[in-house]
Formats: C-alpha cells, structure tokens, sequence
C-alpha cells in the first residue's frame, strides 16, 4: 500500500508530465516574444488545478516579471446558447490566454470567442492539454 503523500505526487504525475512540458515550452515562447501578460482559462476538467498550481510554480519561480491576470474557470453546462460563455470569456482582460479543457470543450470555447470577437487579431490562444489531438479534423 502507498501513503497518502505518494498517491499525490502520482496523481500529479498521472496527470501527464505532457501537460508540464507543454506549459514549460509555452512560457518559453511567451518569454521569447515579450508575452508576460496573460490569463489562464480552464474548464472543470479533471486536472484543471493541478494545471493553475503548474502555472503559479512556473510563474513564481521565475525571474521574468509575469503579469498573471487571473483565472477563469468556465462551467459549460446550462448555457446551450453560450451566452454566459461570450460575456465571462469578454470579461478577460489579457490578449493571451492559457485554455485548458478537453477537446469538446475546446471547440465550445472557440465557438463563443469567435462570437465574441475574441479569436481574431490580437488574441493569443494556447491550448494546453494531454487529450486534443486524435483528429482528422480541427476544430474552426
């Protein structure tokens, strides 16, 4: 049997070192191009804070002046229209934001920023996740 201390840190790692490494080589790219201002987005996903604590450790620890603008975490169900969706994703300050979700819920994401006015020039969209690819066909 493990103790509780050792189910954690598996649970982390469980998660998927992927998901690390994509925010590692994202933050890279951020720092590269001057990017420090940002917001995290998420779902309810399973995960969903693990990857915010992930992006505080990264954040914290650096000696690059990031602008963390919050965290919003999105809750899909009971907006089928997604007009909930549009006015909170408005509600972001940041031009660049850290979406983690699964790949449905990407695509209902997208769906409303694009509706939004909040997909086009001027936003940066990176998606972080163990579970997006697999598809023949991207989302819009």
């Amino acid at each position: 049997t493990r103790s509780a201390p050792q189910e954690k840190g598996s649970t982390f790692l469980q998660l998927g070192s992927s998901t690390e490494q994509q925010l590692q080589v994202i933050f890279e790219v951020l720092e590269e191009y001057d990017w420090t201002a940002f917001a995290v987005v998420t779902t309810l996903f399973p995960g969903y804070e693990d990857f915010v604590d992930y992006v505080e450790v990264l954040t914290d620890s650096s000696f690059i002046g990031w602008e963390h603008r919050g965290v919003l975490t999105l809750n899909l169900t009971d907006d089928p229209e997604g007009t909930r969706l549009r006015r909170q994703l408005r509600e972001v300050s940041a031009q660049i934001r850290l979406l983690y979700c699964s790949r449905e819920e990407a695509e209902a994401i997208f769906r409303a920023a694009r509706e939004a006015g909040l997909a086009g020039p001027g936003y940066i969209w990176f998606v972080v996740g163990t579970n997006l690819g697999g598809s023949d066909q991207l989302p819009e």
